[in-house]
């Protein structure tokens, strides 16, 4: 890890990423498969898409009480009540009696909403000039997780079934909780900023422009990702068998974890305006390749495209990934960073129900609505990014 980082410094980031992504690990298995698991209960993409969204929804309507419940008592009790959730949410969803019951355990799982506590703890051990580098180490584990959870779970489930991914994201949650209770030491001044003088109710606190901005970003990117990975498999199927998605998908993670470190080193540098601007643009031509028109003539496989098209995500939203909560933290009063990314993350969740539940009416309808909305969030992306004052 970078010299410019104490050792209590590195120690926290590193305790708490490992512990988070053993968390994120169970969810990112579920990730490119979950489409095809809930065709076992129905034949409804709406349905499918609810149950897709139904975890975002809850994380969204958490993530601000759980964030102003850290400012006040400490984020590692915050994170230990949110593994705990999630694993119950995550083990019943192994055993649903039908779709309905699937979207009641994709909502219990969701109220688990640890993300902004996650993040406010990184806020609180670092300073702000190396909050994106700090997010960015923080993103290693977890980003090798997103790796090996989107790259393992199709193949186990080809082995063992489509529930025994919800039994592992069960048990890899409550591993994560053991080792924070064991493992991590937050710093004192997590807790003493609740004394703080002069604090911002959260309502006026999010209306901020810059903070309300970046959260408008971080809704965008998450409703395309929602929306990518619910066509995902759908299109994956036609070409490939489900044990052998990684031959698709590998491209696809390298391009990104490339791209989340370039972004993070021009984001230090004060390149992150441009950076975010440019990676909602290149969002928005992953969409365009994912949902091609038979006019365009593309000569090309169609699995060469969806490959293409799914690196080209990757890259834009593994740029965005570090940029958004770092800018939310720095544009923050410096006693409610937990309120602050309670917001983002928030609004991050609520991208994840609004896009998966859109993919499935979307999808029922035709490719091309769904096209024309993806580029659309795109846009706004852009306009978004390119009024923010706050680099």
């Amino acid at each position: 890890m970078a010299a410019r980082f104490s050792s209590d410094q590195r120690r926290t980031i590193a305790t708490l990423s490992s512990a988070v992504a053993i968390r994120m690990l169970g969810v990112f298995l579920v990730l490119p498969v979950f489409t095809l698991y809930g065709e076992q209960f129905t034949s409804s993409k709406p349905l499918i898409g609810l149950a897709f969204g139904a975890f975002g929804l809850t994380n969204a309507v958490f993530q601000i009480p759980f964030g102003w419940l850290s400012d006040r008592y400490g984020r590692k009790p915050l994170l230990l009540i949110g593994l705990a959730l999630h694993s119950a949410g995550a083990i019943l969803a192994a055993v649903p009696p039908g779709i309905w019951g699937l979207i009641a355990a994709r909502l219990i799982q969701g109220a688990g909403a640890m993300s902004s506590v996650a993040f406010a703890l990184v806020a609180d051990s670092v300073e702000e000039g190396h909050r994106t580098t700090a997010m960015a180490f923080l993103g290693i584990p977890i980003g090798l997780s997103f790796m090996g959870g989107i790259l393992a779970g199709p193949a186990i489930a080809s082995v063992a079934g489509y529930a025994s991914l919800f039994w592992l994201s069960g048990a890899l949650s409550l591993l994560a909780a053991l080792y924070i209770a064991i493992a991590i030491r937050e710093p004192t001044r997590a807790r003493a900023i609740s004394d703080a003088p002069e604090r911002r109710s959260a309502a006026s606190l999010l209306m901020v422009g810059d903070i309300l901005r970046l959260n408008l970003c971080g809704f965008l990117m998450s409703f395309f990702m929602s929306s990518f990975f619910f066509h995902f498999p759908f299109l994956a199927r036609r070409y490939l068998p489900l044990g052998s998605y990684y031959l698709l998908l590998g491209p696809m993670l390298l391009a990104g974890g490339v791209m989340m470190f370039c972004a993070s080193w021009a984001a230090d540098r004060g390149w992150a305006k441009v950076t975010g601007v440019a990676a909602f643009v290149v969002l928005s031509l992953s969409g365009l390749l994912l949902f091609p028109s038979p006019e365009w003539g593309l000569q090309a496989h169609p699995l060469v495209v969806l490959a293409v098209a799914g690196m080209l995500f990757f890259a834009g939203f593994s740029s965005l990934e570090p940029i958004l909560p770092s800018l939310v933290a720095k544009a923050s009063p410096k006693n409610q960073y937990g309120t602050a990314l309670g917001g983002y993350t928030s609004l991050q969740f609520l991208g994840t129900f609004a896009g998966g539940a859109a993919a499935g009416v979307l999808g029922a309808l035709g490719n091309q609505f769904m096209l024309a909305t993806l580029l659309m969030v795109a846009a706004l992306g852009v306009a978004f990014m390119a009024r923010v004052r706050t680099v």
